[in-house]
């Protein structure tokens, strides 16, 4: 009982290293294939006489959350400079606010980030699924694992 306990285990540990050693490439190529780089160039606003932050609109959705934009914002003009940190993803993955920003002052952005890839917008949910593929790639992975182990216990018992 003893051993098969501690075979399960290495069984188990194996496919927590092979996973661990395969997220990474896998989660970057699906990455790949879900977006496309886009740059957006001239985006321009003006900030009002005691306003330091102004909005910009990007010309496609962001394919990535508000929470990690995944993105470079950048000044110019009328200076230069990135204004990556002081960027500000919108709900609705479009609208941007840069703050930091002199008032009265008119500014021009260029924004580098991604979008959905167009053949995976087109089809229905599969930019939500390939969002979670890490989630579900190591539930499923792991569930056969322990299904796996489970099962061979049982055969081994008759």
């Amino acid at each position: 009982m003893f051993s098969r306990s501690v075979f399960a285990l290495v069984i188990i540990g194996f496919g927590f290293f092979v996973l661990s050693v395969m997220l990474l490439p896998i989660s970057q190529r699906v990455n790949d294939l879900r977006t496309d780089a886009q740059t957006d160039n001239g985006l321009a606003c003006t900030t009002a006489i005691a306003a330091t932050s102004c909005i910009v609109t990007l010309s496609t959705e962001s394919a990535y959350e508000p929470s990690a934009p995944n993105w470079t914002v950048t000044e110019t003009s009328p200076g230069a400079g990135d204004k990556t940190a002081d960027s500000t993803l919108g709900s609705n993955l479009q609208s941007v606010t840069i703050s930091g920003l002199a008032g009265s002052t008119a500014y021009t952005f260029n924004a580098t980030y991604f979008r959905v890839n167009t053949a995976v917008a087109s089809a229905t949910n599969l930019d939500s699924i390939l969002k979670r593929f890490n989630l579900i790639l190591t539930i499923g992975t792991m569930a056969v694992l322990v299904v796996g182990v489970g099962l061979s216990y049982n055969y081994s018992r008759t």
